[in-house]
């Protein structure tokens, strides 16, 4: 599956995708090397980051779950 971003997300938002994608067993990387990054995860080798901006990208991958992952991403930004 392609990457994907979104944009236009709340902080709010940003912290309740970042819980959704550690209970989702999401491994977060503690060396943010870009000041605007808010988090970076990694479930396998597709990699979600989460900037202060409201952005959200995420690098893609082959994971059965990431259909599941993008929507419900979406869900929680709303339409923009």
């Amino acid at each position: 599956m392609q990457g994907k971003t979104w944009k236009g997300a709340s902080p709010k938002a940003l912290a309740e995708i970042r819980v959704l994608l550690i209970r989702r067993g999401a491994v977060e990387d503690t060396d943010l090397r870009n000041p605007y990054e808010a988090w970076r995860v990694r479930i396998e080798k597709s990699v979600f980051t989460g900037y202060r901006s409201g952005t959200i990208y995420c690098s893609g991958g082959d994971i059965p779950e990431l259909a599941f992952l993008y929507k419900s991403i979406s869900e929680i930004v709303g339409p923009v």
